[in-house]
C-alpha cells in the first residue's frame, strides 16, 4: 500500500486529495502526472482531520566561555 496525493484536478478528485492504494495502482496513477507519492503520516493526519503544519524550532546555541587562569 502506498499513499498518493492529487496534484491536478481531474474528473474524480480535486487537487490535494490524498488516497491510500495498492502499489500497482499507485505506480500507474503517479506515472500519469496527476498524482505524487506522499508520506503515510500525511495521509493519517488528513483522515483524523488534523491540520498538517510543520513547526521547526531552533534553539540558540550556547557560547562556550574560555576560562582564564
Amino acid at each position: 500500500m502506498k499513499c498518493i496525493q492529487a496534484t491536478k484536478d481531474n474528473n474524480s478528485y480535486k487537487k490535494g486529495h490524498i488516497a491510500r492504494v495498492e502499489n500497482k495502482e499507485a505506480d500507474l496513477k503517479v506515472s500519469t502526472g496527476y498524482w505524487n507519492f506522499v508520506s503515510k503520516s500525511l495521509w493519517k493526519s488528513e483522515r483524523r482531520g488534523e491540520v498538517s503544519e510543520v513547526v521547526v524550532e531552533e534553539k540558540p546555541k550556547k557560547k562556550k566561555s574560555k576560562k582564564q587562569d
